[in-house]
């Protein structure tokens, strides 16, 4: 049975980074949906059903933190996995980030390969697809 490509939706008021992360996943086969307003999130969660969120903590229209909180509460054990990747990259921003959900805390700037090999490292969650 052949395993499905991973579905990623990222999330960052900085349409450079979105467009950058979008080419990135795109060339290791995965499916990626994006936004840059924090407010879509989870409408736009609920539609594409991601493996993996890569969700921007400080964006100016809504907290990732409260969206976080948002998407665990909405999916519980079918929760996608909630990566941070964020500027704040201090023990309380990643304490936050840990009780608001997110599985991962990644600091800007960061290492792309890095980046790329732990969401690879995400499995597909066939529950969803």
């Amino acid at each position: 049975m052949a395993v499905r490509p991973l579905r990623v939706f990222i999330a960052d008021d900085n349409r450079d980074i979105v467009m950058l992360l979008g080419i990135l996943f795109r060339s290791e086969g995965m499916v990626v949906r994006s936004t840059t307003r924090g407010a879509e999130v989870r409408s736009a969660v609920a539609e594409f059903r991601p493996d993996a969120v890569l969700l921007d903590i400080a964006m100016p229209d809504r907290s990732g933190l409260e969206v976080a909180l948002e998407l665990t509460r909405d999916y519980g054990t079918q929760c996608p996995v909630l990566i941070a990747v964020t500027a704040h990259s201090s023990e309380v921003a990643r304490r936050l980030t840990a009780k608001s959900g997110f599985r991962h805390h990644v600091g800007k700037p960061y290492d792309p390969d890095a980046l790329l090999k732990l969401v690879a490292s995400v499995e597909p969650n066939d529950q969803i697809g």
